[in-house]
């Protein structure tokens, strides 16, 4: 068994975030991976151009009614999709909709957003040790928050003042 892979491994961090998150409702996980692709569409500049988008994905966890499809569906069709805020947004529709695969993938883009803020040196041609990359500032980062958004779901459930605490 590899050590990326053991209980006491690089990534065990992240696992414990996905088995506490599996915990969730279904509502609760459409929250959480809407949370990590707002953060991501933010981050990347385009919170203007997918806010009615990810505000139907909340409306939808929040307990509303709203067929998501078409908006998946404009978001299929685009070039640029496999851009992490693009694709978390995507995801981020199918966990409202309740798929845990979905939320699941969406927390990842927002992971790999934050594995690709590591700094590497211009010189460098080959990946760091994962751990070292795992231990660096911006993946603690992203950790720390996935960390605290799935506590605080568990704690207090999907509610209205969690999803506003989440949107900050």
């Amino acid at each position: 068994m590899s050590h990326a892979n053991s209980a006491d491994g690089p990534l065990a961090p992240f696992e414990a975030v996905w088995a506490q998150v599996l915990t969730l409702s279904p509502a609760a996980r459409a929250m959480f991976a809407l949370a990590c692709a707002e953060r991501l569409v933010r981050a990347a500049g385009r919170a203007d151009e997918l806010r009615a988008t990810l505000e139907a994905g909340w409306a939808v966890a929040g307990g509303g009614s709203a067929d998501l499809a078409p908006l998946r569906s404009e978001l299929d069709v685009r070039e640029d999709l496999d851009d992490d805020d693009l694709a978390a947004t995507y995801y981020a529709l199918g966990a409202a909709t309740g798929s845990a695969e979905d939320c699941r993938a969406a927390a990842s883009r927002a992971m790999d957003a934050a594995f690709e803020l590591v700094p590497y040196g211009p010189d460098e041609t080959t990946f760091h040790p994962l751990a070292d990359d795992a231990a660096s500032p911006p993946v603690q980062a992203e950790l720390a928050w996935q960390q605290a958004a799935a506590a605080k779901l568990v704690a207090d459930g999907p509610t209205d003042a969690v999803a506003v605490w989440l949107r900050q």
